[in-house]
């Protein structure tokens, strides 16, 4: 059920925290790389309500935005359900499924689409603590905002730097040669990060020393560990906010791909 086995490893402390922290609903960027459906249990396809609550209707969906408690999710125009009724949302990837059971919240019609929200109801601690873990990554990305101009510190001749602040201790900092090219850049996700400067052909990760706010130091984390960096960092990308110009999120999907 876990997405990460050795990293983002939440406490209930923590999660917590983290309640307050993405209590904000955080757009979900495309392509989000897993499929997502919404099963409308006691309802048949045309919304009419069976005896067993355990039957429904599952509806393939593009995620509109996620949030600590709850979702929404773009439906076929043929989708119908009611506030109050349950449903789940299932994820998946290859051989990651992940199933969370929710309350409709609202059911609202467009021209090509039905949105529903809904709020979930975890079953237990690994439950969330599985979905926060997903969430991680799409809030890093969706909140990073620029930083004003005058505040970054230009410490290296001939380079222009660029900073984007997130949640808690993201940062994403870009240094640009003259004629605006990416020469390198730091993506701090909280505890973890990625690094790359121009020639590399994949981004090189690394873990903070606990408690460590200033730079960070290589190797302290195993191979696994360091693969499970690179996927946060990949579900990260496609979730960057608009707020980063269109050449640095192209620049960064390319490594991802």
């Amino acid at each position: 059920m876990l997405l990460f086995k050795r990293i983002l490893n939440f406490s209930k402390a923590g999660v917590s925290r983290s309640e307050k922290r993405k209590a904000k609903r955080y757009e979900v960027g495309q392509p989000f790389p897993f499929k997502t459906v919404l099963t409308l249990l006691g309802q048949d396809s045309e919304g009419r309500t069976v005896p067993s609550l355990d039957s429904g209707v599952d509806w393939s969906g593009r995620l509109a935005n996620l949030s600590s408690s709850g979702a929404s999710i773009q439906l076929h125009s043929a989708a119908t359900g009611v506030r109050g009724g349950r449903c789940i949302l299932t994820f998946s990837r290859e051989k990651y499924i992940f199933k969370i059971p929710g309350t409709i919240a609202y059911f609202r019609a467009y021209p090509q689409f039905m949105l529903c929200g809904f709020s979930f109801n975890f079953p237990d601690f690994e439950t969330q603590k599985a979905y926060l873990q997903l969430l991680e990554p799409v809030s890093i990305g969706a909140a990073l905002t620029p930083v004003d101009a005058k505040k970054v510190k230009q410490d290296t001749a001939g380079l222009l730097k660029e900073q984007f602040k997130g949640p808690a201790d993201a940062m994403l900092t870009i240094n640009r040669l003259p004629g605006n090219t990416v020469r390198d850049f730091d993506f701090r996700m909280n505890d973890y990060g990625v690094r790359w400067r121009e020639g590399m052909a994949k981004v090189e990760p690394y873990g903070l020393p606990s408690g460590a706010k200033a730079a960070a130091a290589l190797g302290q984390l195993t191979a696994a560990q360091l693969e499970e960096v690179r996927w946060l960092f990949c579900l990260a990308v496609p979730n960057i906010a608009k707020t980063v110009p269109p050449e640095i999120r192209k620049q960064l999907a390319k490594l991802v791909a």
